[in-house]
């Protein structure tokens, strides 16, 4: 005859067994289930106003592309372009800063105020995104930061430039001629 002890042994032994292969499982296949972060992910990221200024499939594809790195400057309107710019938020390193404080000082901003003495304030967001061909595009737009404000995204102020950044190749050293 089998005890009941002989019984349980074997069974808790493989509950165990089974167990730890359903964890082991479940670690290796949640990396390839996790997405890459996109636009909507982002916390303070006006969507509303860049649905305005574009057709909804191309909005689609854009809000749902993977994002390499985010960048936020922040400024002051000055005619109809940002000055002070300066960069309050960076990922990426800090690669991609120069380039995204030429972006913002490239954009055509116009505003409505006119009875302040006060310049304007105006956040830039500046989207990176790693392209299939290794190149890397970036995509930015100035949004108005005062108060019930925040879907505003100023007219003419979509920036889109093409960086390169992964391509670039160290510069070589030329070697004197004896």
């Amino acid at each position: 005859m089998i005890s009941e002890l002989e019984i349980s042994v074997p069974f808790k032994f493989m509950f165990s067994r089974f167990l730890f292969l359903a964890l082991v499982i479940t670690f290796a296949v949640a990396p390839l289930n996790a997405s890459a972060r996109t636009m909507r992910d982002i916390p303070g990221v006006s969507l509303a106003g860049l649905r305005t200024y574009m057709p909804q499939e191309a909005y689609d594809r854009l809000i749902t592309a993977p994002i390499k790195a985010w960048i936020v400057i922040r400024g002051q309107i000055i005619g109809t372009k940002i000055s002070g710019a300066r960069v309050v938020h960076s990922e990426g390193n800090h690669v991609y800063d120069k380039v995204c404080l030429r972006m913002a000082g490239e954009m055509q901003v116009y505003t409505d105020v006119t009875a302040s003495r006060l310049a304007p304030a105006v956040v830039v967001n500046v989207f990176i995104f790693q392209l299939p061909n290794g190149n890397e595009d970036a995509l930015g737009y100035a949004q108005d930061e005062s108060l019930g404000a925040s879907n505003f995204i100023y007219s003419r102020s979509l920036i889109m430039r093409t960086i390169g950044v992964a391509k670039q190749k160290q510069p070589s050293v030329a070697k004197p001629k004896k």
